[in-house]
């Protein structure tokens, strides 16, 4: 089953509530430690949300991990999520601010693809682009993933 714009849109909105509960996550492991004890983990990366809004389950212990094995699992089952593919995919497509040449590293894949989909929008919510000075804030990247539901509803719309 593939994700329709319109459970797309919804999911993103969850995925901006994921966040504004638990906080925006910006290096290694797709969730960060907890510093709160009455939540049951801490802020989470981008991705982290959408996988956790489409799942609406809790998040697998490899998610917290730092090991490069359990973050490639972690994105192996980001990947086989269809709703979580499709709404990343979204946000990735509806970025203003498109990771450049000169944003590319070693570590971010060139080529396109569901990993690349992946790296992109995390890099993308964690790292200063090249053409800016700090990385989007929290409300910034919830303000993209609100704009991107917008839109694909305003899509729905038009097409009906």
């Amino acid at each position: 089953m593939h994700a329709t714009p319109t459970t797309t849109a919804t999911l993103l909105r969850d995925a901006v509530f994921h966040l504004s509960q638990y906080g925006l996550h910006r290096e290694h492991a797709f969730v960060g430690p907890n510093p709160r004890a009455h939540l049951d983990h801490g802020p989470l990366d981008v991705c982290a949300a959408i996988y956790l809004a489409a799942t609406a389950s809790p998040l697998p212990p490899l998610f917290h991990s730092t090991d490069p094995a359990d973050e490639q699992a972690a994105i192996e089952l980001i990947k086989a999520n269809p709703q979580a593919m499709a709404a990343i995919h979204a946000l990735w497509d509806g970025l203003d601010s498109k990771i450049t040449e000169a944003d590319v590293c070693d570590e971010l894949p060139t080529a396109d693809g569901p990993d690349e989909w992946i790296d992109r929008v995390s890099y993308w919510a964690a790292t200063a682009p090249a053409s800016w000075a700090e990385p989007p804030t929290l409300l910034e990247v919830m303000g993209r993933l609100l704009r991107t539901a917008d839109a694909l509803e305003q899509q729905t719309a038009l097409a009906a």
